[in-house]
């Protein structure tokens, strides 16, 4: 158990790195390791019952009986940083508007699955991450094409059950289980296990990963100074988003350090592989450029990201009172 433990706090602790590599490993070494794409699915699930683990019913309906910070989440995911995109990028690219396009559709996707890990690794309010990314899922088959029509005049026809099965199968089917879980074993068992199996969790993320990053070469093979632009406009959009819901969360809504980590983080997240999807299936090649290229910093941003949030005064205090609980009391 204590030999687990110092691994999960060598890992936590050089999580960009560790990062950074497995993004190199599957860019580089794409056709070696295209053999993960398959099991990806599969390796997501496992990381989410781990991750749930420790996670109880009742935190859930809390969260569904106080859901204000769900509400602003979407709010700021669906509406604001869409309407800034656009205004942003019409006039940029004005002589080449599928860029404006695409760039708008990265904006308008329903927020990542993926930040279930990293809300779990910075230790954030893990019911408020899982409650906004089911409804939001479960929203975006309506607001997706109605955002675009709205914002583009653009008609997207998306694989609505597609979506929802990938959900079920990847975060709902596994997060009940370890709820289930956590209710029938009185909560003692998750939270003996929880521990013993974050760095396997941690593990599986880096590998998800490297899958990933093996769809994002080819489009590293032609970049030109336009791409250039749309990448320096995507990344700063980005970085304002995870701004945005730090700010919303902290200076405006006054919430705890957990909430304020999850809105942050589940705000600047979106659902990339389903935007990839999309602009393959309804648009020109230009569009999709932002939706593909957009995996080769979000985990190194969510990395900075929850490095910075442990920087401030109340990630530190939050740290300190976890180490405070986390040291055994001496007989």
């Amino acid at each position: 158990m204590e030999k687990l433990q110092k691994l999960d706090r060598f890992l936590s602790d050089k999580i960009l790195w560790f990062t950074l590599a497995s993004l190199l490993l599957g860019i580089f070494f794409c056709e070696s390791f295209t053999v993960l794409v398959p099991i990806t699915p599969f390796l997501f699930a496992v990381m989410t019952f781990i991750n749930t683990l420790g996670c109880s019913f009742r935190q859930i309906g809390h969260v569904v009986t106080n859901p204000i910070p769900v509400l602003v989440i979407l709010v700021l995911v669906h509406v604001v940083m869409p309407v800034l995109c656009l205004g942003f990028c019409t006039p940029l690219f004005s002589d080449n508007p599928l860029f404006t396009t695409g760039l708008v559709l990265n904006f308008v996707l329903p927020s990542g699955v993926v930040s279930l890990m990293w809300v779990t690794l910075g230790r954030g309010n893990l019911p408020l991450c899982l409650s906004t990314l089911l409804l939001d899922t479960l929203l975006s088959p309506l607001m997706v094409p109605l955002s675009m029509k709205l914002l583009m005049g653009s008609t997207v026809v998306m694989d609505a059950a597609g979506m929802m099965k990938n959900l079920l199968f990847m975060v709902a089917l596994p997060a009940f289980l370890a709820l289930l879980f956590h209710c029938v074993r009185s909560g003692g068992p998750a939270e003996d296990w929880r521990p013993r199996l974050s760095p396997f969790a941690k593990l599986l993320m880096f590998l998800i990963i490297i899958s990933n990053a093996t769809g994002v070469a080819p489009f590293l093979k032609s970049v030109t100074p336009t791409l250039l632009v749309v990448i320096v406009v995507l990344v700063g959009l980005s970085v304002f988003s995870y701004f945005l819901g730090w700010f919303v969360s902290h200076r405006l809504m006054h919430l705890d350090f957990p909430s304020v980590q999850t809105v942050t983080i589940v705000t600047g997240v979106r659902n990339i592989s389903a935007g990839a999807v999309l602009a393959a299936q309804c648009f020109p090649p230009d569009v999709l450029f932002p939706v593909a290229f957009a995996p080769i910093f979000t985990q190194i941003m969510l990395a900075l990201v929850v490095k910075f949030l442990r920087k401030t005064k109340a990630g530190q205090e939050d740290q300190a009172d976890w180490e405070a609980k986390s040291t055994p009391v001496p007989h």
